[in-house]
């Protein structure tokens, strides 16, 4: 009972100052880039990262996650307690997304390496929803309530109301292996959209990137706005190389470069999917169906592709040559130069049928990132919403100038 006590009595001076809360640094002055840090809880200086735990799997393998704060407009928590994770973490089949798929694994809350006592573990028996399909994400029901997490002193964190692309400061809390301390660490640095192009196996062009501290393990835990506490993203892959020297030319390897970047993904939409305080996959605004979009011979994908000349000294421009399969019975897709656009439903191709996909149209003539955007759709007469679109393909490749040599060579 002095437990909750405490519990509830932070949470109503969490209510009456929340404008000073927001007005706060949470980094507590930290230098971005710097090295992460375990966090003591002893004095309850963290409550309000409680609800970020570590995801424990039946591969043995863990993964950090974050407890939604789903409560309605009443601020009443009416529906069950769910989860935000990486996709990776639950279902790992790239260009495939799940839906109501049985998951058998456990959430530990209050994860301080100070207070092991405290520590609070949950099951997980389902995943709502869970996507490679553009993203890295997944949606976890617990098997609890989230009022009783909350009176068990489990705070809930809040999705940011919108994606932010400009940089802007953040922090990340999550529950990475490794190390001594075992428990939740803190990582400040700037956070920023990764463009278009990114050079690195597994990585969607609608990712942000950044450079905080992160190991193995805080796949799945949240970026904060560092001010608001807010869920800005979901990390889904730490960098390989962020700690080690910079090999000579690195800085203009494109490859080398993306390597040392950790990968997170938006998950603001999601809001939409909640309603009342209950997931709805298939609700106004959300739609996030079972996707199975399988590329064919994916080791022969290119990330650079340039223009050749022909016999008579014309420039021949490379093409898509992209083959897949795909469960939906047509598709449509467009090419853009902004990977955003995927999710804008102008200049989308009329449908066309799935059997023997192939997309092998110009890539284009400008140099520089193209992204191609795919939609599976089961008929002609089905159109482009904003929910539909939640489940966008996407690829893109670096298209680069005919080779000096190449043209001078020809030309002879």
């Amino acid at each position: 009972m002095k437990y909750l006590s405490y519990s509830c009595l932070t949470a109503l001076i969490g209510v009456a100052t929340d404008t000073s809360v927001q007005a706060r640094d949470l980094g507590e002055g930290a230098v971005n880039g710097s090295t992460s840090r375990a966090l003591q809880n002893s004095e309850h200086h963290y409550e309000l990262w409680s609800g970020i735990g570590r995801l424990n799997l039946p591969s043995r393998q863990s993964c950090s996650a974050v407890l939604l704060d789903t409560r309605n407009r009443q601020g009443r928590a009416t529906g069950p307690a769910y989860l935000l994770t990486s996709g990776h973490c639950v279902f790992f089949q790239f260009g495939s997304a799940r839906t109501h798929l049985p998951v058998q694994a456990n959430i530990t809350f209050h994860y301080f390496y100070d207070t092991p006592q405290r520590h609070r573990r949950y099951a997980v028996r389902t995943a709502r929803w869970s996507s490679l399909v553009g993203t890295d994400l997944a949606v976890l029901e617990v098997d609890a309530t989230l009022a009783s997490l909350i009176q068990a002193g489990i705070s809930p964190l809040k999705l940011a109301p919108r994606q932010t692309y400009e940089s802007h400061d953040v922090l990340n809390v999550g529950a990475p292996s490794g190390f001594t301390e075992r428990g939740l660490r803190l990582s400040v640095c700037a956070e920023q959209t990764a463009g278009t192009f990114i050079d690195h196996p597994g990585v969607f062009p609608l990712s942000t990137r950044n450079r905080c501290d992160l190991h193995p393990g805080s796949s799945g835990s949240p970026m904060l706005n560092r001010r608001t506490n807010e869920i800005t993203g979901i990390v889904s892959q730490v960098a390989t190389y962020r700690n080690t020297p910079e090999p000579p030319d690195c800085e203009h390897s494109p490859s080398c470069q993306a390597a040392r970047f950790n990968y997170s993904y938006s998950a603001n939409f999601l809001s939409y999917c909640f309603i009342d305080g209950v997931f709805t996959s298939n609700g106004a605004g959300c739609s996030l169906e079972p996707v199975e979009l399988t590329v064919t011979e994916p080791w022969k994908l290119e990330s650079y592709v340039h223009g050749t000349q022909n016999a008579d000294g014309q420039v021949v421009l490379p093409t898509w040559n992209f083959r897949f399969t795909l469960a939906a019975r047509f598709y449509r897709y467009k090419t853009v130069r902004n990977a955003r656009d995927c999710k804008v439903p102008d200049h989308y191709s009329a449908v066309i049928s799935a059997e023997d996909a192939y997309i092998n149209t110009e890539i284009g003539s400008q140099s520089g990132a193209h992204a191609l955007c795919i939609i599976g759709v089961d008929s002609g007469q089905q159109s482009l919403t904003r929910a539909t679109l939640n489940n966008v393909f996407t690829r893109a490749v670096y298209l680069s100038p005919v080779p000096v040599a190449s043209v001078q060579a020809r030309s002879r």
